[in-house]
């Protein structure tokens, strides 16, 4: 079995660029103005129920996504001292490029293939709303970023669509969506 040609044809092309930030407002600012990206749906307050390196972790994250063409952009901002993924990064003084990202219609299966081609696991991510993502470390030795596969779930491939078919009529100047599930979940109460 030939493992690279396995990974290219399984895993498809890159849907998602992920960046750290340290201030997640001013780098939607940054990202729509400077490079055209958007629209934004930012998402705060969401809680990670994970396993980093092993141990159980929950991170609380606020993200951002917008779109260019096909692309999904992602900004992460952590909020806690989880130990996460992102924490590593933030504690390096390190923003910028986090992780690129695979749409993964079999988790698990595509998960043991990256294993097989030597990546080690660093986190495994489940969803408040439903659906995983996981983490690998970079094939290449001594860069800092991960690979990712997210789960293809509906909902997953809803938000793609739903984006990028946003992006094509964006005027560039409309406000971020904003969703809060720390609201979500006092209303639920």
């Amino acid at each position: 079995m030939n493992i690279e040609h396995d990974l290219s044809t399984r895993l498809g092309t890159i849907r998602q660029l992920g960046y750290v930030v340290e201030n997640l407002d001013r780098a939607v600012e940054a990202w729509s103005a400077g490079l055209g990206v958007g629209p934004w749906t930012v998402i705060r307050n969401i809680p990670l129920h994970s396993s980093y390196r092993g141990a159980p972790s929950q991170p609380l994250i606020d993200i951002a996504l917008g779109y260019r063409g096909g692309m999904q952009i992602e900004l992460i901002k952590q909020n806690n001292d989880a130990p996460s993924p992102y924490r590593s990064f933030i504690e390096r003084g390190q923003y910028g490029l986090h992780h690129t990202a695979f749409i993964s219609e079999q988790i698990d299966e595509d998960a043991r293939l990256l294993q097989r081609a030597g990546l080690s696991l660093v986190c495994d991510i489940n969803m408040p709303t439903g659906g995983r993502y996981v983490y690998f470390q970079s094939p290449v030795p001594g860069e800092q970023t991960f690979i990712e596969l997210l789960e293809a779930t509906p909902a997953m491939r809803q938000m793609l669509e739903q984006g990028i078919t946003a992006t094509a009529g964006w005027d560039g100047r409309s406000p971020p969506t904003v969703i809060d599930f720390a609201t979500m979940a006092q209303a639920r109460r």
